[in-house]
């Protein structure tokens, strides 16, 4: 059970650092974040502002509890929990609204919000919940299941960061077939 949360651990370090990273590596970025925030949750500047703020910090705190021994990865697990479940709340509500943002999750996305994107929060809620439960009972594995498991968390964060890339290439690459699944 160990080596299926350090995999879900290692896959949501990635994921959040990346967003992390993403935000705040420049005022442009983090401006587009600030812009998107309010879209999703209607806000006027000033509390868009202060929201972005506070999910960039929550994202680095669940970071660095994630990385963090014994009972603080537990917490950070439900920080992360927490912070996608609200994430896939205010998506799915600004949807219903007919609301279609680029939520800046990992950058500078140019893909809008939809199905995809609430697939991928759940699937995340769903990581966030198997860690949790798994750091809860601390069944230790053998050393060479938890290397692999924690490599298999890896590849699967970075996929999860260019979800919408891969997304947008396919798109690209297969457009008939695309057009004909959605229509």
């Amino acid at each position: 059970m160990e080596s299926a949360a350090m995999a879900c651990r290692a896959l949501l370090v990635v994921v959040f650092a990346v967003a992390v990273v993403s935000k705040l590596r420049s005022a442009a970025l983090f401006a587009a974040f600030v812009r998107s925030v309010r879209a999703f949750v209607a806000l006027s500047p000033r509390r868009g502002r202060a929201a972005a703020r506070l999910v960039a910090g929550a994202e680095a705190a669940a970071v660095v509890l994630l990385l963090s021994p014994g009972p603080a990865a537990l917490v950070g697990f439900a920080l992360a929990g927490c912070l996608l479940a609200a994430f896939t709340l205010a998506m799915a509500a600004s949807l219903r609204r007919g609301v279609r943002v680029s939520c800046r999750c990992f950058g500078a996305s140019a893909t809008d919000t939809g199905p995809l994107q609430l697939a991928r929060n759940g699937f995340l809620v769903v990581v966030a919940i198997i860690g949790a439960v798994g750091t809860s009972r601390g069944l230790p594995d053998a050393p060479g299941a938890l290397a692999v498991t924690v490599g298999i968390g890896l590849v699967a964060g970075v996929v999860v960061t260019v979800l919408d890339d891969i997304s947008e290439l396919l798109r690209d690459a297969f457009p008939v077939a695309v057009r004909k699944g959605q229509g």
